[in-house]
């Protein structure tokens, strides 16, 4: 189903055109929300109109309202049934119960996409796999995934982060991402996985939503993309050896860090970096074709040329008043 195929089945239920678009977001997106972000979404002040649709889901046990510490703020938790299955998504994981840690994630992945509501977004793996291989070069292959091994069995998970990517009519992609690890080593995993996507689109953006109790790492995030992915291409006698150092690290247990014998690159502090640590993680599970980036400075042309963006959403809303989280209805 389209987006604007599945707003239609919502609004069937009984919404208006707004109302059935916010709601299709949040099922295919985040499965919480709260009225201030239906107000942005829609561009509406938040009020009366705001208040009257979330006592409306409510009623309709369209969603469960969650009060919290501050006895005004409340979570609400989209999980119908019958309005999934509308979008054609009656066993999606987001209708699921949910920690407070989970909740406030999810709105804040919501948070990045209510900045661009006239966006188009994915949700669904399969969403992003048939827009991506249509608009762009890309391959099935290299599209982001992980691989786990279960026996003689090799199971590929497709779009393992579960994250929003919007299109925008232009043709230029933004890639969500939340920061939830203050070391930024699973930032720069996702970076990884999603390298071969930012080589194909003619333009991106990388969104980074950095969450108030990490609002000093904004610099960070920046520092740590350009380190991992806009960074020159590497010859190919350097890609050797950066193989061939894998290859000692996982058959004879070397440490990363290199010793005054060690001879393999001309700069021997050079495979130490975090980008090789998070490289060397994905080469043992994918092979040579975690390397495939290190030949290419696709990601660096196209932030010099300003067709590819990092940025940083640092949020202004404080999460602290929505907790504890229980349910009351």
């Amino acid at each position: 189903m389209t987006f604007d195929e599945r707003v239609q089945a919502v609004a069937k239920k009984g919404f208006t055109e707004r109302q059935a678009r916010f709601l299709t977001t949040v099922m295919l997106h985040a499965g919480v929300g709260v009225p201030r972000q239906y107000a942005r979404y829609c561009g509406i002040v938040h009020g009366a109109k705001t208040r009257k649709f979330f006592a409306k889901l409510v009623r309709l046990h369209c969603a469960s309202m969650y009060d919290c510490r501050h006895n005004r703020a409340r979570i609400y938790h989209v999980n119908q049934r019958a309005l999934y299955a509308a979008i054609g998504e009656a066993d999606s994981k987001l209708r699921r119960p949910l920690t407070l840690n989970h909740a406030i994630q999810r709105l804040m992945v919501l948070d990045a996409i209510v900045e661009d509501a006239e966006m188009i977004w994915l949700g669904t793996a399969e969403d992003k796999a048939n827009h991506l291989t249509a608009l762009t070069s890309i391959t099935p292959e290299d599209l982001p995934h992980v691989s786990i091994r279960n026996g003689e069995r090799r199971i590929v998970r497709s779009f393992p982060d579960r994250l929003p990517i919007g299109i925008h009519l232009s043709g230029r992609g933004v890639l969500v991402y939340v920061v939830l690890d203050p070391t930024l080593n699973d930032f720069r995993l996702f970076l990884e996985r999603h390298s071969a996507v930012l080589r194909a689109l003619p333009a991106w953006t990388v969104r980074v939503v950095v969450p108030p109790q990490f609002s000093d790492l904004a610099q960070r995030v920046k520092q740590a993309f350009f380190t991992q992915l806009a960074m020159p291409a590497l010859s190919p006698d350097d890609i050797a050896a950066v193989r061939q150092r894998f290859e000692g690290v996982r058959t004879q247990h070397y440490p990363f860090d290199f010793g005054p014998t060690d001879h393999h690159v001309e700069n021997r502090d050079l495979l130490a970096a975090p980008k090789y640590h998070v490289l060397f993680k994905l080469w043992k599970k994918e092979g040579d074709a975690a390397l495939a980036g290190l030949a290419s400075s696709a990601i660096q042309n196209a932030v010099q040329a300003g067709a590819g963006r990092i940025e940083t959403l640092e949020l202004g809303h404080r999460y602290g008043h929505l907790s504890p989280l229980v349910n009351v209805s």
